[in-house]
């Protein structure tokens, strides 16, 4: 067994010794109990030995007596009461040495030189002398513990003296908190203030006084009182305050008055990091939405505003890489079905799409992942049941109200719109409200295509942005990669794959886009107010065939392109592209949410204005009808009785008269301007001469005065 100065021996509970000094060729040593007020003694080294041998003794650790210990934490009062005590014992070190110093007659002639030199009295240097000893013989065993001395933090019984320092503006000596009275102040607190209300604490202090330190009362007129029995015996408000800092926490207080759940969200220790729930790319994405803080207009009419959109990323954790995105109008599991279609688009002909051109390794995802955790939202349906079953992923969801559980894509949310707010127009402003303010809707400029570039740039941007604060692993460092996430995710489907999965655009759009049905006519294919056609409809005649009769087939369709639906269970691949015919090419490049948009407005024109329509039509009726009865007023002031044959007769001579006053009648006469067209006008009143004569001629022919009919009029007709 090896011993050696300043090793711990235990005897027992309370006897503690530590060796000072020791000679094993005499067999002899100096102890001191660590525990007790008591000087070095002798023992036999042996002894000591054959105790840690036998069980009876058991060395242990100096941490279990005296911590660890760092001078930066002491004062600068402490520290020089430290080096003055330490000045002492290098004093009474210089003037007799061990084991001297533990004779008692040598220690009291080197003491009393030592205190009289310093001015201190000689139980001072025995003090620091003890000290050293017995905390293990350093400099540091002289450090003053000034936490160890008085009372703080630490409960006091209530006497008869009142304590506290005296009121300074009150004549009333006041009261000392008893524990009943502690007592008192819990319930209060559990009642008025630890409540959903929130109640302020001076409110639970009047409360507590009205219940507990009142006495009820009636007055003259009956109504029901409270009156207050001794003043001076009431605790002070700041007493019931005190009381409630020294108990109260923080998870208790918000907890309480708020939810549980904002305790977990914003205010508990964060003691974790998310990355490392994966084990590298695609072992977890997160998927979550947001409606963006800016209002668009619509590609139809940029008259039209169409309010805010809602974006959607999908987010690898092991990399902090975007794997996929998606822009739309509305929040449903449609627009995080499109999300997650994105993650396996090649990115290169996503990005075409949008006039932006980029390299492969400029958005290199194009893969599945082994997970998806949600938030209760959108996966949180029985359509995610396809994503389970068809193509083998794990779905997870956070319980709700905890954006904590999935803080990375919360957070990219927050820096894409800090990034852009500024820049654009249109975005929401916390003034909006506020009197003479201007409404930011009014500055809507852009439209859900251009709002789309630009989540795209920012995309861009994020995948390839130095992420200061990512949790590098050992392995990272050693390969020198740097903590940007295309690299990242680079770096992981190198040493950390078999998670990620490629899967074909096709088999995932089958699975994953909204379904729905199709009604055949002989116009088309019609779905949401379009029409389309492929080459399988015209093979086969299914138009012709809808001239008979009409029926639904089943379709999938992309809501962000509606130029093409597809037709299930046909082709080889188990759908058909069906494509606009060539009158709808307007609507080529539109969203569903904007064809909606459209037919909702081209509904509310229709209502607007149905009733002018209707008030229109009413009116004419109405000179319709008041034509229909001048004309039989007329026939039947002129008509004469006659037999069918009479008024049949002549109707070929009748028409040619009609016809030549018509000629007369309607031909086109230019104004007179000078002396020629005055002459010609001359010619023009004899012409009106002869037609006026015409019409007294058609008048008498009406009359029946003197043409005869040809009989083969009646014929004819």
């Amino acid at each position: 067994m090896l011993l050696a100065v300043n090793t711990l021996v235990r005897y027992s509970e309370n006897h503690v010794e530590r060796i000072l000094w020791m000679n094993k060729s005499e067999n002899v040593c100096f102890v001191i109990d660590i525990l007790q007020n008591r000087m070095p003694v002798m023992k036999p080294l042996k002894d000591i030995e054959e105790g840690i041998l036998n069980g009876e003794l058991q060395i242990v650790e100096q941490e279990q007596f005296f911590p660890s210990f760092s001078i930066e934490l002491l004062s600068d009062k402490a520290r020089e009461k430290l080096e003055f005590a330490w000045r002492i014992v290098e004093a009474v070190m210089a003037e007799g040495k061990e084991p001297d110093l533990f004779y008692p007659h040598i220690r009291k002639a080197i003491i009393d030189k030592v205190s009289a030199e310093f001015g201190v009295s000689e139980k001072t240097v025995l003090r620091y002398l003890l000290a050293y000893w017995k905390k293990g013989k350093t400099k540091f065993a002289l450090a003053p513990a000034y936490s160890r001395r008085g009372g703080r933090n630490k409960p006091k019984k209530a006497g008869d003296k009142k304590r506290g320092r005296p009121r300074l503006y009150d004549q009333a000596e006041g009261i000392n908190i008893t524990e009943d009275i502690e007592q008192i102040f819990r319930v209060a607190l559990k009642r008025y203030y630890y409540t959903s209300k929130k109640a302020p604490l001076k409110f639970a202090y009047q409360k507590m006084i009205q219940q507990f330190f009142s006495q009820p009362s009636v007055s003259a007129d009956g109504s029901k009182a409270s009156i207050i029995c001794n003043q001076d015996k009431l605790p002070s408000y700041t007493q019931f305050k005190y009381f409630f800092q020294k108990e109260n926490t923080i998870k208790r207080e918000v907890s309480t008055r708020h939810s549980l759940k904002k305790y977990e969200l914003a205010h508990r220790p964060v003691l974790g990091s998310a990355t490392a729930e994966a084990i590298g790319p695609g072992s977890k994405f997160l998927l979550d939405g947001t409606t963006f803080d800016i209002y668009l207009v619509s590609r139809f009419n940029r008259n039209w505003i169409i309010g805010r959109p809602c974006l959607y990323y999908v987010q690898d954790v092991f990399s902090r890489m975007v794997t996929g995105i998606y822009v739309g109008l509305e929040t449903s599991w449609l627009s995080a079905a499109m999300a997650i279609a994105n993650c396996v688009e090649d990115k290169v002909s996503f990005c075409a799409k949008y006039g932006i051109s980029i390299k492969p390794e400029d958005w290199e995802a194009h893969h599945l992942p082994e997970t998806i955790l949600g938030d209760r939202g959108e996966l949180f349906s029985k359509e995610v049941e396809t994503l389970v079953k068809n193509l083998h992923i794990t779905i997870e969801n956070t319980s709700s109200y905890r954006g904590d559980l999935k803080s990375i894509i919360e957070r990219h949310f927050k820096t894409t719109n800090d990034s852009v707010k500024m820049m654009l127009p249109g975005v929401i402003n916390p003034d909006f409200r506020q009197r003479g303010s201007r409404d930011y809707r009014l500055d809507a400029k852009l439209d859900l295509y251009q709002f789309t570039q630009i989540i795209i740039r920012c995309v861009l941007y994020h995948n390839h942005r130095f992420m200061p604060n990512y949790p590098r692993q050992e392995m990272m460092i050693s390969d020198e990669i740097e903590s940007i996430p295309s690299k990242i995710w680079r770096w992981g489907i190198q040493h950390r794959s078999g998670t990620l999965r490629e899967v074909s655009k096709e088999l995932v759009l089958l699975n994953m886009l909204p379904s729905s049905e199709a009604l055949v006519t002989y116009r088309g294919i019609k779905f949401q107010g379009l029409f389309y056609s492929s080459a399988t409809v015209l093979k086969e005649r299914w138009l012709e065939k809808a001239r008979s009769g009409t029926w639904r087939v089943p379709i999938c369709y992309d809501p962000r392109n509606m130029g093409v639906i597809y037709l299930k269970g046909i082709g080889e691949k188990g759908f058909e592209p069906c494509h606009l015919l060539e009158h709808y090419h307007q609507f080529g490049d539109k969203t569903k949410e904007e064809i909606e948009y459209l037919h909702a407005m081209e509904n509310w024109q229709k209502s607007a204005y149905a009733k002018n329509e209707l008030q229109s039509h009413i009116d004419l009726i109405t000179h319709i009808e008041s034509i229909v009865k001048e004309a039989e007023k007329l026939t039947k002031e002129q008509q004469k009785p006659s037999s069918k044959a009479e008024r049949l007769r002549g109707i070929r001579e009748n028409r040619r008269m009609e016809k030549e006053f018509n000629r007369f009648s309607e031909a086109f006469v230019m104004q007179p301007v000078n002396q020629e067209d005055q002459a010609n006008k001359d010619n023009v009143t004899v012409v009106s001469d002869y037609i006026n004569d015409f019409d007294l001629f058609w008048k008498k022919m009406r009359e029946g005065s003197s043409i005869e009919s040809d009989p083969e009029d009646s014929k004819w007709y």
